[in-house]
Order: C-alpha cells, then structure tokens, then sequence
C-alpha cells in the first residue's frame, strides 16, 4: 500500500523520545551498526536510533549535538533553551520540527515577526535575515541544516535594545564562525561583560553600512508548512516516482534545493559539486556508488560527499527527501 499515512514522518521519534525517557533505560544497538558504508557515503545514520544514543546532548544545558559536520552542517536541536541575541549568516537555514514545536523571531523588511514552527512543519530561512531560535516547549527535536562558511563570510551577533520590539541595536558583533559550538560562546560573553560594565551606560555608534555583511530588508519569507500535507497534496506525483521541489520557484531563499522524490523510480548518474543530503521518509531507496551499493530504509539518512557519481533506485511506494545547499554572493 503506497497511501501516505497521517503522522508518519514523526511517529517513530516521537515513540523513540518516550522510550528514551528514563535516563537509565539502556541504549539500544543501532540498526545500522553493521552495514559497510561504501567509500563516497558517509554520516550514515538510523535517525531515531541516533536521537536514543546521544539523548542526553538534547537536555539543558546543551540542547544541540551536530550528526555531520562538513559542507553541510546536519545539525538537531531540543528543549528547553531559549536565548536573547539575533543570529546574521550569509547563508540559509533550513529547519524541519519533528517533535514538539519551536519559535523563529525573525526581522522581516526591518520590523520583527514571529514565526511559529509547529510539530511536523518545514521552515526555509533565506541568508541575512536577524533571526534568534526560541525552543521553549521541554522534549522538543528538530532538524537544522546549513551551510559551511567561505572562507571571506563573517557571522553576527546582534542585541536589540527590546528583544520584542527590534527597532534598535543595542550591542553587535561579527566574527569568523568555523563551529557555532565554540566560536559563538565567547561572543555572547563579549556582550555580558559589556551589558555589565559601565560602558553600557553609554549608546554604541553602530553603522549598519560598515557591517562586513548587509542585513536584508527587503525580504518576506513564506511560513513554514506541515510536510505531511505537501506529501499528501503530492502523493499521486510521487507514487509514479516523480520528483517534486519542496520550495517553489517564488520562495526567496536560492541556495537550498530540496525535493521529495518517490517511487518506483531511478535517479542515474548524478554528481554534485556539494554533499547530498538523503534523509528516506518512507520505503526503501537503494544508493549506489563505485565502491558498492547503500540500502537506505526508513527514517535512515546519509551524506554522498561532494563529486561522487551515484545511483539512486527507489522501490514502490518509497518517499525520500534530497538536498543540496549550494552558496549564493551576498547582494
């Protein structure tokens, strides 16, 4: 039976979080622990089992555990954790919620907005647009994928005078960000000090044309939407092994290229000068490449690295996601 099923995306983390629960349950192997990965395929993981091995990375203080570092970041992020500073990057964010939901303020065409990513939904964040993830619901999980920096991009961070208002920066700073994880706390240390001492007393002089990135302005940028629903609106397309883009032609962000790809269906021959993300939703897709062939089964994912020729067959009924984040120049 190819029928979508309601809930399916987030069914098994949401049973693999409360499994995972008491802190003393034992880890479980994980499905993929024996499977050679062949040489072109890396970051090959069992998502659920992946959460259950490194659950304690989800829990205050830390929230945050990186699953692949390399011209991707695939990164996953819980709850509770909220925070106070803007975040600036030349390139996208893309973010799928998987479990609970998450809160996106963002500074659209110069004024604040809010946006609220529920459980289940897909959110595409285009580069240079202020924005400061909010997690605040206790379990929550979901999925952020950017880029790597160039070498000549420098990130920011911004403190506005009212968080909920965003009209005036109060305190900023860019800098050269090669791990958000090590490079970003002594910036936010930067502006405690500050906020502490008496120099605070006094207004800064921020020019935003002397930034070594220029914040857009112009932008809006579509919500977020329930991925279940496009796969259902899409079901007919997919079942005949069409490949369907995610984000319109219309959506702003150009640097990720993301497509829901069904079954049965072939992709030959494909090379890529940037990694290939393949997260399977549903089914079975067979990734094959000179040094063997991957079985890729439902909530697996993997990275083909970057100029690797590879194969993709896709059984009946399958769903899979593909994507690629390829660097835009900054406006």
């Amino acid at each position: 039976d190819s029928t979508l099923e309601p809930g399916l995306l987030i069914k098994d983390m949401a049973a693999a979080a409360a499994a995972a629960s008491p802190e003393d349950r034992p880890v479980k192997r994980a499905r993929t622990a024996d499977v050679t990965v062949p040489q072109g395929i890396c970051s090959f993981y069992h998502v659920d089992d992946w959460y259950e091995q490194n659950k304690a990375q989800f829990a205050p203080p830390v929230c945050n555990k990186l699953m692949h570092k390399g011209q991707l970041n695939i990164m996953f992020v819980g709850g509770p954790n909220t925070r106070k500073d803007f975040h600036l990057e030349a390139g996208a964010e893309f973010f799928f919620q998987m479990r609970g939901r998450m809160e996106l303020p963002t500074v659209q065409r110069g004024k604040r907005k809010l946006v609220k990513i529920n459980e289940g939904q897909i959110f595409c964040l285009p580069p240079r647009i202020p924005h400061s993830p909010q997690r605040p619901m206790p379990g929550s999980f979901g999925l952020v994928i950017e880029r790597c920096r160039q070498e000549s991009e420098m990130d920011g961070l911004l403190y506005y005078t009212d968080f909920d208002n965003c009209d005036k920066v109060e305190w900023e700073k860019f800098f050269k960000c090669n791990d958000l994880g090590t490079d970003l706390p002594p910036v936010i240390k930067a502006y405690q000090e500050w906020k502490a001492s008496d120099a605070s007393k006094h207004e800064l002089d921020i020019r935003e044309e002397n930034r070594p990135i220029q914040q857009d302005k112009e932008t809006e940028v579509p919500p977020p939407f329930f991925l279940q629903d496009f796969l259902l609106a899409n079901s007919e397309k997919l079942e005949t092994g069409k490949s369907v883009p995610l984000l319109g032609n219309d959506h702003p962000d150009k640097e990720v290229i993301i497509s829901a790809v069904g079954g049965p269906s072939q992709q030959p021959r494909q090379v890529c000068k940037y990694e290939t993300w393949l997260y399977q939703i549903k089914g079975t897709a067979h990734v094959a490449v000179q040094g063997g062939t991957l079985a890729l089964s439902e909530g697996c994912c993997c990275i083909v690295e970057p100029n690797v020729s590879f194969d993709v067959t896709r059984d009946v009924g399958s769903v899979g996601l593909v994507l690629q984040q390829q660097p835009q120049i900054a406006r």
